[in-house]
């Protein structure tokens, strides 16, 4: 019988070994793909906390300001100045977020402080620095948990493919409503457009448009044709990121792969009898476009719940909410109630049944999901 010693010495051989293996993970299918430092915006906010922090930080000369560029199972890899390697927390930061509670570990898009001593392969991330935006969803749980997918974007790109039968417009629709919470703009890509017959394609274009309203742009594209790719590309200048939002099999990859010309992402395919794909895309990751911004991929997503997103619905549909508080009733559901100015507008021509539907399932999402909370929670 092995002894104790024998023990903890093979297991921690088998965490080096692994460990190692995490650290040495490809950066990404083509490393000229990801973006420098300098392809990432850096605002005043982030600068300034750097700057608070470095002076009061030891081995301040080993200091550097970073960007996280891709999460997977290993180490996050960071891009600074002058170079790009993979990172872990630092004790001090990971103890002061288990302490405090509030999540904030590094996402995909984070500025960090980041040190690195000389000769050393792997650097340690010391601190989350400012996000001037994140977008975020609920992990479906009762105590307020949130999922941060991307820090520091500001559009976000909401995929759906034509050619498989009646949009999802539920799925759009909650899409505006995460996007304006996070106060990003909200762009809609209808990919796979060659799959769609000519009468098919316009149908559900205009049933799109209905929905989104005239303030969001709406993009018909197909990677097989090329169509609407330097329209998706426009919509993320340079020093600007979006984020890539969509189910597994809406053709996110594919489309990343025409945006930068050659095949760096893995595609996969997806099934004939409901259309619905496998992941490809398993980690976050961010990719430098040619003349243009940088794109954050995430895996794609089975489920967006909506929970507290009340501002984000009110902006997304407008003219709707500002209806509502024109109701008779408080607690109005406009579905039958009296003098419901909801109702009455949407048979005036205000706001189109696409519109209405869609707000009232979400608002109606909203409410039961209240309902569930932990009391404690507060949004």
């Amino acid at each position: 019988m092995a002894k104790r010693g024998q023990r903890s010495t093979a297991t921690s051989r088998k965490r080096r070994a692994s460990r190692q293996q995490q650290i040495t993970l490809p950066a990404i299918d083509a490393l000229h793909d990801l973006p420098a430092f300098d392809d990432l915006r850096l605002d005043e906010a982030q600068r300034s906390a750097f700057d608070e922090f470095l002076a009061t930080a030891e081995n301040a000369d080993e200091m550097a300001l970073g960007f996280v560029v891709r999460l997977d199972r290993g180490y996050p890899l960071v891009v600074t100045a002058t170079d790009a390697f993979r990172a872990e927390h630092s004790v001090s930061f990971a103890k002061q977020n288990a302490e405090k509670d509030d999540g904030l570990l590094p996402a995909v898009g984070d500025c960090v402080a980041v040190r690195r001593a000389p000769g050393h392969d792997m650097g340690v991330i010391e601190r989350v620095l400012p996000r001037r935006t994140v977008f975020e969803r609920w992990r479906g749980r009762s105590r307020g948990e949130r999922q941060v997918l991307a820090a520091n974007v500001d559009t976000i790109l909401v995929v759906q493919p034509l050619g498989a039968g009646e949009l999802l417009l539920g799925r759009v629709a909650r899409s505006l409503v995460l996007a304006r919470d996070c106060g990003l703009t909200p762009v809609v890509v209808l990919t796979k457009a060659d799959r769609a017959a000519d009468d098919e394609l316009s149908a559900e274009v205009d049933r799109v448009r209905r929905l989104v309203g005239d303030d969001v742009r709406v993009i018909v594209t197909s990677s097989a044709t090329g169509a609407g790719v330097e329209e998706v590309r426009a919509c993320v200048p340079p020093l600007s990121c979006a984020m890539i939002l969509g189910e597994s099999g809406a053709g996110k990859s594919t489309l990343l792969n025409a945006l930068l010309g050659h095949e760096a992402l893995a595609t996969g395919e997806v099934r004939e009898k409901d259309d619905a794909g496998r992941h490809t895309t398993v980690s976050r990751v961010m990719v430098r476009l040619p003349d243009a911004g940088v794109i954050a991929d995430v895996p794609g997503l089975r489920s967006l719940p909506l929970v507290g997103h009340e501002r984000g619905l009110a902006k997304a549909f407008p003219e709707i909410a500002a209806a509502a508080r024109e109701c008779r009733f408080n607690d109005c559901t406009h579905t039958h109630e009296p003098g419901c100015a909801v109702l009455d507008g949407n048979l005036g021509g205000a706001f189109s049944d696409e519109r209405l539907s869609c707000y009232l399932a979400l608002a109606a999402e909203m409410r039961e999901s209240a309902r569930t909370l932990d009391p404690d929670v507060v949004l």
